[in-house]
């Protein structure tokens, strides 16, 4: 039996995940919706996340020793900046063995582009899943500041806004995977990942970045995608 799981704000890694999903007639288990999640054992399960801020999203960090599984697929969707080192961090958190890990570029979430990807690099990974062998992920450079206040410097970095158009329907509350939303504002759980943003019915919330965000994003951008197998 094979299981996915997808952490997702902004659909960028939930596309990933469904190419999976299609491609293994599999269903996908959202994350950010089922952290009390009583993961079913299987053979095999692919996880597939985000980067941010060259880290794991907390609520995959949460979950990924829960997972039951002999096997593990670990996807990390990056929006062509920095990948940190969360594959190898990531094989250490699973009480399994790893057979194969990815870092796939695409979209960036504080760009508002598009879930695109190569899936064809990600045929090999679907061989693998077919013929099972443990694999040791190398450990990549990671840098200073995905070690320094990774959540604070997000939260100087990314405002998200709240407009009259707002209704109080309250869904961005019950939808926030870190549970960092009120009825009157956004504390300091938030890990910025717009999911709130993304799926407001009334478009009531709106995102600013600081000058530095700015100028970052400006940056060169890494296509490349890397895979152990």
């Amino acid at each position: 039996m094979i299981s996915i799981y997808c952490f997702s704000g902004t659909d960028h890694s939930w596309a990933v995940a469904k190419f999976f999903s299609d491609s293994l007639k599999t269903e996908v288990t959202d994350i950010a919706l089922e952290m009390k999640i009583s993961c079913i054992e299987s053979e095999i399960s692919i996880v597939v996340f985000p980067v941010y801020n060259g880290n794991i999203p907390k609520p995959v960090k949460l979950i990924l020793p829960k997972i039951n599984s002999k096997y593990f697929v670990l996807i990390a969707t990056y929006g062509r900046m920095s990948t940190g080192n969360v594959l190898q961090e990531g094989s250490k958190l699973v009480n399994g063995k790893v057979i194969a890990a990815a870092y796939v570029p695409t979209g960036h979430t504080y760009l508002d582009e598009p879930a695109e990807f190569d899936s064809e690099i990600l045929q090999t990974i679907l061989q693998r899943i077919a013929h099972p062998k443990e694999i040791i992920i190398k450990k990549e450079r990671k840098g200073v500041l995905p070690c320094i206040f990774p959540n604070l410097r997000s939260r100087i970095s990314v405002r998200i806004h709240r407009t009259d158009d707002c209704n109080k329907c309250n869904l961005c509350v019950k939808n926030c995977p870190v549970k960092a939303i009120t009825d009157k504002n956004i504390n300091k759980n938030c890990i910025r990942c717009l999911r709130c943003v993304k799926n407001c019915p009334e478009n009531a919330l709106s995102v600013s970045f600081n000058p530095l965000l700015k100028k970052y994003l400006k940056n060169k951008k890494c296509i490349k995608s890397k895979i152990f197998i």
